[in-house]
């Protein structure tokens, strides 16, 4: 009733307003652009409305949850688990003998669970190194803005923290050293921060810790830190290009030591998007498909024609009910 009386009166005082366009779409805009300044189809609007709740969020700012072999800030729904299987093939400077490496390779099996739609926990396991890794993923902001009638937010980013620990089950490194149980695990924290600045480009940048319980090679670093850059170039609905590429900030090692130079590693890839599956083909410096593996224990370069070529295939399965 106060609702009736309320905007009887303010349509007697300002008649002239109502000759604007009072479809719902001008008025969200003009909720939207300056929510301190309303006219009377404004009242209208939010009087009929008051619950009402408005999200006009990005989507698809990568086509799935990894770009290359970087996480992207894409996560599974929820209710879905989502398989992903990996391979990499030899590097292509094996031969003909060897068929330019197709005739060796690597694999990775993982499986992720939509908790919530902002919230992911995984499992996988590597045939390269023989790691068991386990994985949370979060959403801590979305790229996009939510309008409601207290307060309308927005972020020019999307936010996305992952976390991995990985379990090496193979025999120790180095038997003469001082071993215990946690000398196997190895640990990743990771911050994706991604834009999509149009609907076809999108970058992403992932500052990176990674932290070894036991080194190699006595003498290495224990902690690494890298700054992942990825993106993707739509070229139609259903085909984009991505490029990663992940420098590593490690200090140099004396020849004596016999510490291997990491290398950073450099991707390209295309995805391909089929029905409910995600074929992503790419060409790589690095044979492992973890980060653990590809940032902090790559030897390969381009220059000397350590490429492999490899690809991934995404495939969600939902256990939502269906009404």
């Amino acid at each position: 009733m106060k609702n009736i009386i309320l905007i009887l009166l303010i349509s007697t005082l300002s008649v002239p307003i109502f000759s604007q366009d009072t479809s719902k779409s001008n008025l969200k805009d003009s909720v939207m652009e300056n929510k301190s300044s309303f006219n009377a189809d404004d009242l209208f609007y939010l009087l009929n409305n008051e619950d009402e709740k408005e999200e006009v969020l990005v989507s698809a700012i990568f086509k799935g949850t990894k770009i290359i072999n970087l996480q992207s800030v894409e996560l599974t729904n929820e209710q879905e688990l989502q398989f992903i299987i990996s391979h990499r093939f030899g590097t292509i400077n094996s031969g003909i003998m060897d068929l330019y490496g197709l005739d060796y390779g690597s694999i990775r099996m993982s499986f992720d669970y939509g908790i919530k739609d902002w919230l992911n926990i995984g499992v996988a396991r590597s045939s390269y190194g023989k790691i068991i890794d386990g994985s949370i993923k979060y959403e801590l902001l979305h790229q996009g803005k939510i309008l409601n009638l207290e307060k309308l937010t927005s972020s020019p980013v999307s936010i996305v923290g992952y976390s991995a620990i990985y379990i090496d089950p193979v025999d120790w490194r180095d038997p003469n050293r001082l071993n215990f149980s946690t000398s196997r695990l190895s640990y990743v924290n990771q911050l994706h921060i991604a834009r999509k600045f149009n609907k076809n480009l999108s970058i992403q940048l992932s500052p990176t810790l990674l932290h070894y319980n036991m080194v190699p090679k006595i003498g290495e670093d224990n902690d690494l830190f890298a700054l992942g850059i990825g993106s993707r170039y739509k070229i139609n609905g259903s085909v984009s290009l991505n490029l990663e590429y992940i420098p590593v900030f490690q200090r140099s090692f004396p020849d004596t030591l016999g510490i291997p130079k990491k290398r950073n590693s450099l991707s390209i890839g295309v995805d391909i998007q089929t029905g409910g599956h995600v074929f992503q083909l790419m060409l790589t410096n690095s044979i492992g498909m973890y980060d653990e593996s590809f940032v902090g224990g790559n030897t390969g370069t381009w220059k000397n024609g350590d490429i492999h070529f490899g690809f991934n295939i995404t495939r969600p399965f939902s256990f939502k009910n269906s009404h």
